[in-house]
């Protein structure tokens, strides 16, 4: 049996002593690093719990039940949603929504990457004039163009008195006022207010593309409208799928400036289901009804957002 020096000994149980040390502190470190995380989370949970999650979950509970501040709670089962299948005026609202949605969204969409490319060859100090012009309508509240534009938009509007004196007057309209105008002149406005965020999008992210890449384009002849087909349409792809998802829910929650042009007429032909939600709800006490509406447009935008992702998916590219 050897023996070994009585300092060698004490080095190797001192030795042994450190890794053990520091895996306690590592551990302590951690411990204390994910306490501190979940209390500063704590207040945003709380947040979100008691703002949206017991919102949705009452929302869906009471689309079951017939509800009003005077008669109190009462569970019907699938009396509202049956209801809702027979509400021409209600499925009426959801065909508006939908068109207003898509029009303003690809008007949004496809004017905001128009602009971003313009902007994109213009030189740094001119660019941000422009920026900050195309992006104004954006900073503006939708009440605000809203009213605007019913001025604009009215009879004796300045539509209406610019083309009369272009001698164009027979192609004024009452544009608010026509069955078959409004929806096309509501999308319209939501579009072009739209249109200044969604630039802003797109120009950061073609700002980010390496300029290498156009550079090597135009030493291989490659003209702008080439280097946009084969570089920034290609890389640019993800953002496009995040921006369409962005500006359709935007564009389903167009109430105000609805209701501030048209207060869902002429008659319902522009009661989009935001308004005829608040309508039944609040004018006629049918809360739980109301709430059905609203958990069936929630699954409708959902579809349409799932939709739209699968179409703009695209490849993500490393550079």
């Amino acid at each position: 049996m050897t023996s070994q020096p009585k300092g060698q000994a004490i080095n190797i149980k001192q030795q042994s002593k450190y890794p053990v040390t520091s895996r306690s502190k590592g551990r302590s470190i951690n411990f204390k690093q994910r306490l501190l995380g979940v209390t500063l989370l704590m207040p945003a949970a709380i947040l979100i719990i008691f703002t949206m999650l017991i919102p949705i979950i009452w929302n869906f509970v009471l689309s079951f039940a017939d509800w009003s501040p005077l008669s109190g709670l009462k569970i019907v089962g699938l009396a509202n949603y049956s209801q809702l299948i027979h509400d021409s005026i209600t499925l009426k609202g959801f065909g508006y929504s939908i068109f207003i949605a898509v029009i303003s969204s690809v008007i949004a969409i496809l004017g905001g990457l128009v602009l971003a490319l313009m902007v994109y060859k213009i030189s740094d100090k001119q660019g941000s004039v422009f920026r900050l012009i195309f992006f104004t309508p954006s900073m503006m509240p939708f009440v605000v163009i809203g009213l605007l534009f019913t001025f604009i938009l009215s009879p004796d509007g300045l539509i209406n008195q610019f083309l009369k004196i272009i001698g164009l007057g027979s192609l004024g309209q009452a544009w608010l006022a026509k069955p078959g105008l409004v929806l096309w002149t509501l999308a319209v406005v939501s579009g072009w207010k739209g249109t200044g965020s969604v630039m802003m999008l797109f120009y950061t992210a073609i700002v980010t593309i390496p300029a290498s890449m156009f550079e090597a384009a135009r030493l291989e002849g490659a003209n702008y409208f080439r280097q946009i087909q084969m570089i920034i349409l290609p890389l640019i792809k993800p953002t496009i799928g995040l921006v369409s998802m962005l500006v359709i829910i935007g564009a389903f929650k167009a109430y105000d400036f609805v209701y501030t042009m048209t207060k869902g007429g002429p008659g319902d032909y522009s009661k989009i289901v935001p308004i005829q939600m608040l309508d039944v709800g609040f004018r006629f006490n049918q809360f739980g009804y109301a709430a059905t509406i609203g958990v069936v447009f929630t699954i409708l935008v959902a579809i349409i957002i799932f939709i739209s992702q699968k179409l703009s998916k695209g490849d993500v590219y490393e550079y």
